[in-house]
Order: structure tokens, then sequence, then C-alpha cells
């Protein structure tokens, strides 16, 4: 028994990283998690916390656990408390690794980001003063990432990510340049081979690096092939996610491709959560408009703004391509001033 018990305190207080049976948990748990089956992501989570209780990737997969099981996740959210209060916790907890230099290595990466899961959060509901207090330190970890690569791969995001970002961003949006002006450079191309790495050799980055591979080679890039290979993968792998649903529908929307548009519809149909309706709106109006039943295609382009509205600003690119579709239709009717209005609001509801 005194053993026993010795063993589960040395590992509560011990890196995780030299055990590959806890990181086999973590794995898991993320896995389930992404694929909406939050039953046995709890079990893998719970099993992680009774072995690690003092380490801060427990409260991080529990917070990551409750951001899916409440997708699109927004500050009127009752659980949205309790989502910020576990990555905290997981702040704290990964503080107090970080003043043994044994475990500092460990500390920075969970510092960094539960702090930027909480930051997505708040950017993502256009909260933006909630971010203020978390970027000096995200900005720091970051930094300190750029050292780390080579003892610990999950780093290979938050610095490809850091490269491509810092030089891209100021591009598409000049008013930023003055912002960045001071930062450390970055490098648009080495960004995209370290998150072409980072794909493929990290564990709790795996999914994210994919997702911003895929959204920036859509939104930056321009190249809708790439966008859909990442996508595609993200779908093939969590085919029950209704985000990584969306984001391809989005992609194969702009590519002309019904055919594939039509298993991920099928597959959302079992899914009566808001946001799958929102991706079965979008899919439908589109096609009405293809197909030329222009009087559905407006009504339900309509439907679709609507409901977007409802789910929060995450779901602002879905408002876009209604407002451009209703553009569109007003377009051909010979109602230009309307299509003007409705092509700004698009624009206004995603730049991109």
């Amino acid at each position: 028994m005194y053993f026993l018990l010795s063993s589960v305190m040395l590992t509560a207080q011990s890196s995780i990283l030299d055990r590959p049976d806890l990181l086999a948990l973590a794995d898991s748990c993320l896995r389930y998690s992404y694929n909406y089956d939050f039953e046995k992501a709890r079990q893998y989570q719970q099993e992680l916390e009774e072995l690690t209780p003092d380490h801060p990737v427990s409260p991080f997969l529990e917070a990551m656990i409750l951001y899916w099981e409440n997708f699109p996740m927004t500050p009127d959210n009752v659980q949205s408390e309790l989502f910020i209060d576990l990555l905290d916790q997981s702040v704290d907890l990964a503080e107090e690794m970080q003043e043994s230099e044994q475990n500092r290595l460990e500390g920075v990466f969970f510092d960094l980001f539960s702090r930027a899961f909480k930051a997505m959060f708040w950017a993502d509901n256009e909260k933006t003063g909630k971010v203020i207090p978390d970027l000096g330190p995200m900005y720091k970890n970051t930094k300190e990432g750029f050292t780390l690569m080579d003892q610990f791969s999950e780093f290979y995001f938050s610095t490809g990510l850091y490269n491509y970002y810092v030089e891209a961003y100021p591009e598409a949006h000049p008013g930023y340049k003055a912002l960045v002006a001071f930062m450390r450079k970055g490098d648009q191309e080495l960004g995209l081979e370290q998150l072409d790495f980072a794909i493929k050799h990290t564990t709790f980055v795996k999914v994210q690096s994919l997702l911003f591979m895929s959204l920036i080679q859509l939104n930056y890039e321009n190249d809708l092939e790439a966008a859909s290979f990442y996508a595609e993968e993200l779908y093939s792998s969590y085919p029950l996610n209704p985000y990584f649903q969306g984001l391809l529908v989005i992609i194969y929307l702009h590519q002309n491709l019904f055919e594939q548009l039509d298993e991920i519809i099928d597959l959302t149909t079992k899914q009566e959560d808001q946001y799958s309706e929102l991706v079965r709106l979008t899919a439908r109006a589109y096609m009405s408009e293809k197909n030329g039943d222009k009087g559905d295609a407006e009504t339900t382009y309509l439907s679709c703004i609507n409901l977007a509205d409802s789910l929060g600003p995450f779901t602002d690119t879905f408002k876009a391509v209604g407002y451009m579709g209703l553009s569109r239709l007003q377009e051909e009717k010979g109602m230009h001033k309307e299509a003007k209005k409705y092509a700004r609001k698009a624009a206004d509801s995603a730049p991109y």
C-alpha cells in the first residue's frame, strides 16, 4: 500500500512526457472529444486525473471536453464560467511546474496553451478586452517555445503559427503593422513547414495544426485544393465533429463539389444541434440557388443569417455566405442597390 501511494504521488508531481502510458490516455481523451464521444473522453480524463491530480493536463483536458460538448461555446452559456475556471486552474498548476527546472518545459507548454485556449474563446466571441491579461505571458512563452522545439515537438505548432501570422496578418490588415513592428520577425514559408511538422509529430496540438493549415490555405493562401486536403483529413479522422463538417462544407461550396457535399449533409441529419442545422441550411440554400430554385434559396439564406446571429460571432462565416447568396440573387433581379448592401454586410461579417 505504501509503495502504491508513493507511486501515485510521484506521478502527480512529475512530468508526463516520459510516460507513454499517460500520453496515450491524453491522446485517447482528445480523440474522443473531437469526435463527440464525451462519455469515453471523460473516462480517459478521469483516469488521467487520478494518476496526475496536481498536473495541468487534467483541467486542460476537462476544459477541452466542455468546449466541444457545448460548441459553439459562448459567454452566456452556463458552462462558460467553469470552462474558464478549468483553464485558470491549468495555468496555475503550469506556473508551479515552471518553478522546477526539471519540469519547466512542460510548465511552459501548458501555461501557453491554456492561456491560448482562453484567448481563442474570448476572441471568437469578440471579447478582445478579455484577452489582454494573457497576451504578455503568451508572447513570452511563445518566444521561449522557439528554443524548446527540439525538446518537445508540440512547440512546433506555436512557433509555426507565430512565424506565419506575424507576417501574414499585418499584410492582410495594415492597421496592425505598427503593433508588430517591435515584435520578433517571422517567416511565412518556415511557419508552414513547422505546422506541417506539428501535424505529423504532435499529440496535444495535432488537430489544431491541421485546422490552422486548412484555414491558412483558405483565407490567406487562396489555395482551395490544399485547404480541402487538410479539412478532409480532419473530417475523415473526426466525422462526427460539426465544426470540421462545416469547414469542409464551406470549402466544397467554393469548389462546387456537390457530390462530396451530399455525403457530409447526410451525416449531419442525425445531429440535432443548431450548428449542424446551420451547416445543413447553408448547403441547402447554395444548392437551391445553383438548381434555379431562387425562392427557396432566398428564404433559406435568410434562415442561415438568423440562425448564425443566434449562435454568436463564431458563425460569422456562415452569415457571410448567406449575405453573399442574397447579394447574387438581388443582382440577378436587377436590384443593384440591394445587392451592394448585402455584399457590404458579407464583407463586414467575414473579411475573407
